[in-house]
């Protein structure tokens, strides 16, 4: 017994050692923020600083509560709300008053003709003013049909796109984003925001109960691109950010990092996405949505540079650097792009043009290894010329799956063609040696070293309990009835079972192959591991005992806790072919590991209602009775564990406090 607890303890230990551990180099940067890329396993890690603070935009006046702002041509149009005016700023400070005596001008925008619109939020109008400064229309409350009665005519964003179309965000404009023909023509809704229904209300409309309408949320502001796809940003906490075509669907929603939403965003001239938070953090994407950078930090009380009091609107200019513009303080700050935020613009306009530049990309891992985007392009470049494996080795640092499967499938594809005949004449091979070999023993009993050696196993009492097992397979009630009743079966060879189970259970999750593993290496703690499903089992065996002891139950502790060992036998002998399995297939064959792996863990579950049905002499009606009750106990005895987990913290907070209160005392 002893050698054994050694051996699995040995085990256990290797187990806990044999996880490299990654680490990521931090970078020193006179911003008082941190920049984050996407890493290997799609998280966060510290990236080099994408943009510095440069300093304040200095002009000759003050901006007064400012709610908006556009640049064109590296000029700056400024929505001055408190001031109730349009400004034009140029980048060397050059300061003009554009429109002056409005009421609460909200929104700016310039298209490319150089008209000025105008959202004015208190006069509930949209203004547009051309070249030379002159009103040429306004555009008020839409009378037509479609636009509703009741709907509320609130504009506090405005923006145009390709055909003259306008776009106008309004307060309390639920069913999305106002168009207007060039004319001020009403012509419909856009970009509606969805909604979502949580499972109370779901199971209330089955019943059909009346409940009043979900009200969808407005958005808040909005860009249009070139091509007429319309993004806006949205106080929801599912796709805060999101990008419709023309048809009104989402084609695009990056993943937001952050507890606030942003308020602001903003696309360049090669496609890239900007957005920003009242708190100023700032996030940029690529044309599709890829996460290149997110920095900034809450605001703070003293000014400090690249910091912001409530930033209301994101620019770039044409050297790619950020604008800011911070209503809380009446200023506009510049962000100045990093060399390597530059390197990763370069690599992106070539491969907007379809030019996959490997030299470009590699420059940039040479500055951060882990930087996603730049591997995963890498990984295409090396796709498209052929060179599989390599792919398949800078797919996985992106943890790009799709695109590493599509790797493997041409690798494995190869490898078929090379070998499968190979293998076909192998396995008629064998499957020849087996008959003529089986010929052979029936007359020369060639076999016999091997089962004279089976019989000598078959002394150990250890082998004939572990081996007991494979009868689980064929005979699970005969295999449980010897545990019971003939003690076939004891605590040792049950705690060999628990230790495999436990072993494999980690191993399941070290070795799977990266296409069919879903687990962050990175943040994996073993001990907690084998803690945990150690520790879950051992739940189940004490439960199932309490509840079958309460309920006319005729199996023991000891009974419970061997049989659910042998009940184990499925995960331990297939968990090994499975992890091998998922080295051979791609995500082709998805639907087929998944079966597999449920077949595999459903087998455990019959397994177990099977043991409980033997062990414990119940009908049916008693099996279901004892397993929702077992499920019910475990949860409550998890509550439990939990209160006094915290009770106890408290507890030694307490006591750590009054410690600390009297060295205090002593020593002052």
């Amino acid at each position: 017994m002893k050698k054994i607890m050694i051996i699995i303890s040995s085990l256990v230990l290797i187990l806990l050692t044999v996880i490299p551990e990654k680490t990521y180099a931090t970078t020193i940067s006179s911003a008082p923020y941190d920049t984050y890329t996407v890493g290997p396993e799609g998280n966060l890690v510290l990236t080099q600083t994408a943009y510095e603070p440069a300093g304040l935009l200095v002009f000759n006046d003050i901006l007064n509560n400012p709610q908006d702002m556009y640049i064109k041509d590296d000029l700056l149009y400024v929505a001055d709300t408190g001031n109730k005016r349009i400004v034009r700023i140029h980048m060397d400070g050059n300061f003009e008053v554009l429109v002056s005596n409005l009421l609460e001008p909200t929104g700016i925008h310039v298209d490319e003709n150089n008209q000025i619109y105008v959202a004015d939020r208190s006069a509930k109008k949209i203004y547009i003013y051309d070249e030379t400064l002159t009103l040429i229309r306004e555009i008020d409350r839409p009378l037509e049909p479609i636009f509703g009665l009741n709907s509320p005519f609130i504009p506090t964003k405005v923006s145009s796109g390709p055909r003259g179309v306008i776009y106008v965000v309004g307060e309390g404009s639920v069913s999305g984003v106002m168009q207007f023909n060039q004319y001020g023509e009403f012509l419909g809704y856009l970009a509606t925001n969805p909604t979502q229904t949580s499972l109370y209300r779901q199971i209330l409309e089955f019943f059909n109960q009346n409940l009043a309408p979900i009200t969808p949320v407005s958005p808040d502001n909005l860009t249009v691109d070139a091509k007429g796809s319309v993004y806006t940003t949205s106080k929801t906490s599912n796709m805060p950010l999101k990008k419709f075509n023309i048809a009104s669907r989402i084609v695009l929603s990056p993943a937001h990092f952050g507890e606030t939403t942003p308020n602001s965003v903003f696309i360049n001239d090669f496609g890239n996405i900007y957005s920003i938070t009242e708190k100023g953090i700032i996030h940029e994407y690529d044309t599709n949505g890829n996460l290149l950078f997110v920095f900034g930090k809450e605001n703070q009380q003293s000014e400090v540079l690249g910091l912001f009091s409530k930033a209301v609107d994101i620019v770039v200019d044409s050297n790619n650097n950020l604008i800011v513009l911070d209503a809380g303080r009446g200023q506009i700050q510049i962000l100045e792009r990093s060399e390597f935020t530059a390197l990763v613009h370069e690599g992106l306009k070539s491969l907007n043009q379809g030019i996959y530049n490997v030299a470009e990309w590699e420059r940039v891992l040479r500055m951060n290894s882990v930087f996603a985007l730049a591997n995963s392009v890498i990984a295409r470049t090396y796709y498209r010329t052929g060179d599989y494996k390599t792919a398949m080795f800078y797919y996985e640092i992106a943890n790009d799956k799709l695109g590493y499967s599509d790797a493997f499938w041409q690798v494995r594809n190869q490898f078929l063609q090379n070998y499968l005949g190979v293998f076909l004449s192998i396995g008629i091979v064998l499957v020849i040696a087996y008959y003529v070999l089986k010929q052979f023993d029936k007359k020369y009993q060639i076999y016999d070293p091997i089962r004279k050696t089976s019989a000598r196993l078959d002394e150990f009492k250890i082998y004939r309990e572990l081996k007991l097992g494979l009868q689980v397979f064929r005979h699970p009630l005969n295999t449980f009835h010897y545990i019971k009743h003939q003690k076939k079966a004891s605590v040792k060879s049950a705690l060999i079972l628990y230790a495999l189970y436990v072993i494999l259970n980690i191993l399941t999750v070290l070795l799977t192959a990266f296409l069919f593993n879903d687990t962050n290496l990175d943040n994996y703690n073993v001990l907690s591991s084998f803690v945990s499903s150690l520790g879950l089992l051992m739940l189940f065996v004490f439960a199932n005992y309490l509840i079958a002891s309460l309920f006319n139950g005729e199996g023991w502790f000891k009974d419970v806790f061997i049989a659910t060992a042998y009940a184990l036998m499925p995960y331990i002998l297939f968990s090994v072919p499975l992890i091998i399995l998922s080295h051979a297939f791609t995500l082709n064959e998805v639907f087929i590991f998944q079966a597999l792996l449920f077949l595999r863990d459903a087998w455990v579950i019959i397994l177990i209602l099977l043991m409980v049905l033997e062990v414990h002499n119940y009908s049916v009606g008693e099996l279901i009775k004892n397993i929702l009750l077992t499920i019910f106990t475990m949860a409550v005895i998890v509550a439990i564990m939990l209160l006094i987990y915290l009770l106890v913290n408290q507890m030694f907070d307490y006591f750590m406090s009054i410690i600390k209160e009297v060295w205090i005392r002593v020593t002052s």
